[in-house]
């Protein structure tokens, strides 16, 4: 994923972008998600696109329907080797191994059929996939395989130019403990799409619903989408960037896989402050990060600092940057990561960059502010 791509609603990444896009779509009802697919996979495949559609069977159904509603023979296409549709249940399950996707049965599955598909790309027109099988990991409960299948899906997009789209039902998100997940999962895409009654009020569909419910999930996706718009204001100030999230009130840091590969960390993670400063090599890089949080948050302003940790047998110097918003009157910090290390210092060896003892604990910003 290029990190500084983000973009929020109202693009059409299926058949617009000029690289790999990444879009994810949030949907209340299954007729509206189907018409929403339908229409961009009919205008892609109109202009000559290569498509893939990796759908439940239900879904898969409907999207043949909605194809031939808008005068496009689904079989014909199939037939033509411009569309591929597969099961989403039965793909998935060709990867996971333990409750979770595997790196290299994804590699040999899902990237050996993008690799195949990209081949069949005429020169001038876009490889189109749509996925459903990571929403389909959240509804089994695999909060963190979910997570760990869209990092794929962009470790993928690094070796294949292709445009991504993955369908998620906004009503899996009711949970207040969903937040911090809901965060990663909009940071591992470059476009964010609402349900189809957002910004509308006063819809049919509204009216079916629970209002309590409905405005649970959209306050949630609102403020998300209001979020999404400040972390691309602060990505697209740095490059080689991740972004993160700091939840003042739990002192709880989200980093995006982007952010985290800059940390040395494996996969996107929810770490703790303390955590977080047990990475920096210096305790002088410590104590200067957290004085940079406790007076941002404390007269909500911006912050800007460097700190250092070690990568191999030598360290980097990672910018960290980011703003206090308030977020249905929780005040949490957005923010970007961004690898600055000089390429003449890139081969500094740890035995040159010996690190301070280790300080006492640290508290928490809350515990500072309180």
């Amino acid at each position: 994923m290029s990190a500084g791509r983000m973009k929020v609603a109202g693009t059409h990444p299926l058949t617009t972008a000029p690289h790999s896009a990444h879009a994810v779509q949030f949907y209340e009802d299954d007729a509206a998600l189907v018409e929403i697919v339908g229409r961009r996979l009919a205008t892609a495949l109109a202009a000559g696109d290569m498509q893939v559609v990796v759908a439940t069977k239900v879904h898969c159904e409907g999207l043949t329907e909605e194809l031939r509603l808008r005068n496009i023979n689904a079989s014909a296409a199939i037939k033509a080797g411009r569309l591929i549709v597969l099961d989403a249940a039965e793909t998935l399950a060709k990867f996971m191994v333990g409750g979770g996707p595997d790196k290299e049965k994804f590699q040999n599955t899902i990237g050996a059929l993008v690799s195949r598909a990209a081949a069949r790309t005429a020169p001038g027109h876009r490889l189109v996939v749509y996925g459903e099988m990571v929403a389909l990991l959240w509804a089994e409960g695999k909060r963190d395989a979910t997570v760990r299948l869209e990092e794929l899906w962009n470790d993928l997009a690094e070796q294949h130019n292709f445009d991504l789209l993955c369908g998620y039902p906004i009503g899996a998100f009711d949970k207040l403990e969903h937040r911090q997940l809901f965060f990663n999962i909009c940071g591992e895409h470059t476009h964010i799409n609402p349900t189809e009654s957002y910004p509308a009020q006063g819809s049919e569909t509204q009216r079916r619903r629970s209002m309590a419910q409905l405005q649970q999930k959209a306050t949630a996706l609102e403020n998300e989408v209001r979020l999404s718009r400040q972390r691309l204001v602060l990505l697209q100030k740095a490059t080689r960037a991740g972004t993160w999230e700091l939840d003042i009130v739990n002192d709880t840091f989200s980093f995006s896989s982007a952010a985290a590969k800059l940390l040395g960390l494996p996969f996107a993670s929810r770490v703790r402050l303390a955590q977080l400063m047990d990475l920096m090599y210096y305790s002088g890089d410590r104590e200067t990060v957290f004085s940079h949080l406790q007076t941002a948050q404390r007269h909500s302003r911006d912050f800007a600092t460097t700190f250092r940790v070690r990568q191999g047998e030598g360290t980097r110097i990672i910018a960290i940057q980011g703003k206090t918003f308030y977020n249905g009157g929780s005040p949490i910090m957005l923010g970007v990561l961004s690898d600055v290390t000089p390429a003449e210092a890139s081969g500094v060896v740890a035995s040159k960059a010996k690190p301070s003892r280790k300080p006492a604990r640290l508290k928490s910003v809350s515990e500072k502010l309180a």
